[in-house]
């Protein structure tokens, strides 16, 4: 008797039965107001949904950048072969979005800024509305020749 903290049995039966409905309470107040934010516009993406190898089709919280904007961002940094590039100082170079060492036949891009990046990974970078470079946060496309901001 004098090792337990609760003087009866029943009492520790009643703590967890507390704790239990508190997380239910909680459950339910959460559920409400993600359904009140639904209601008014404002979506919140579950923790599944920022899994990095995800579908990104299924990201709607900032919705998809223009497909036009992607196209320009093609246009003005086409891809290019990681060993058609000068690598002289610094042969062993990683993507910084992925951290993988670039193969001498990966297909990259060079950013203005100089930061160099597999297409595939500044695609997905630019799907979830990153428009700045992953590392110095320079625009992709520099904002003075872009007419139109997509934010």
């Amino acid at each position: 008797m004098g090792l337990s903290p609760y003087s009866t049995p029943a009492d520790a039966g009643v703590l967890c039965v507390i704790l239990i409905n508190t997380a239910i309470s909680i459950s339910i107040v959460k559920e409400i107001v993600r359904s009140i934010l639904s209601v008014i516009g404002i979506r919140i993406a579950s923790w599944e949904e920022y899994a990095i190898e995800g579908p990104l089709d299924s990201l709607e919280c900032r919705g998809t950048p223009s497909e036009s904007y992607i196209e320009e961002f093609r246009s003005r940094t086409p891809p290019i072969r990681y060993d058609a590039m000068c690598i002289s100082n610094n042969p062993e170079q990683e993507c910084s979005v992925c951290l993988a060492e670039f193969k001498p036949d990966a297909e990259i891009n060079q950013l203005p800024c100089g930061h160099v990046f597999h297409t595939a990974c500044l695609e997905k970078w630019l799907k979830y509305w990153n428009v700045t470079c992953p590392l110095c946060r320079n625009y992709m496309i520099p904002q003075g020749e872009d007419d139109g901001c997509p934010m």
